[in-house]
């Protein structure tokens, strides 16, 4: 007979999470700081009103390793708002070089609801609370010899299973001329739930067989000449429904919505 732990390491329950990438936080002169700012916060006021179970950030949190003290406490004080568990993995803009953002701040001991996955070689993210495993490789080196998705484990159990993974999507297995490439066969033989891409920022589904997997687009994109604003998505794991997911377009912060327009 199971113990109650092995049960509850075996059961599924409904979970809602929001999947968003390629923040870029200072990443002047390209917008204003201030602008960047408010897509990181539209993000997290999205996490609170869907009241999401998870955040999950899929690469280039920040657009580069030499960001201002004020801007990284800026972000640990809107992930701390989160108020829920948020999972980070270091995109090719922020990736793990030596003295890296993660190298010099502390994300654990400020924002005691995030973890940054920092293992070369893949890593486990156990979510207290949540039937949940999510699983990423933290890139080192933006290259074509840089596989994101290379060593994803077999499933370990029933829980619902989430990666993570940024890098430039191939519909077929072939030598990479791009950087940290990301085959479709990989997804399709994963027999994971979900796979939260960044990179890419637009919108785009590159789901593979049952195996669901999506870009989500930059929250903000500075080259639309209408509107800055783009979208996160909305993931829902459903035990009769399977993985839905839903785009969800940002909009200004409330408080702020005028003076930005």
């Amino acid at each position: 007979m199971k113990s109650k732990d092995e049960m509850v390491l075996g059961t599924q329950r409904p979970l809602r999470l929001l999947h968003t990438a390629d923040l870029h936080l200072d990443d002047a002169p390209q917008r204003p700081a201030a602008l960047a700012r408010l897509g990181l916060q539209a993000v997290v006021d999205t996490a609170i009103a869907e009241a999401v179970d998870l955040v999950l950030v899929a690469g280039d949190l920040f657009d580069h390793n030499r960001v201002a003290d004020d801007t990284v406490a800026f972000v640990q004080e809107q992930l701390r708002r989160v108020q829920r568990p948020v999972v980070v993995l270091p995109g090719n803009h922020d990736c793990l070089v030596p003295n890296a953002i993660y190298d010099r701040y502390d994300f654990a001991a400020t924002c005691p609801n995030v973890q940054v996955i920092t293992a070369e070689e893949g890593q486990v993210c156990e979510i207290p609370g949540l039937p949940l495993v999510v699983w990423g490789r933290a890139m080192v080196e933006h290259a074509p010899w840089f596989h994101p998705l290379a060593a994803l484990p077999a499933r370990a159990d029933r829980r619902w299973h989430v990666a993570l993974a940024h890098g430039f999507f191939y519909p077929s297995r072939q030598t990479a001329e791009r950087s940290s490439p990301i085959f479709a066969e990989e997804i399709r033989d994963s027999g994971w739930d979900y796979v939260a891409l960044g990179h890419h920022h637009v919108l785009t589904e590159v789901s593979q067989g049952r195996v669901k997997a999506f870009y989500p687009g930059a929250p903000l994109t500075p080259w639309r000449e209408a509107s800055p604003w783009g979208s996160v998505l909305l993931v829902e794991l459903s035990p009769s429904r399977g993985v839905q997911v839903r785009p969800h377009r940002l909009v200004p912060p409330a408080a702020t919505a005028t003076s930005q327009g």
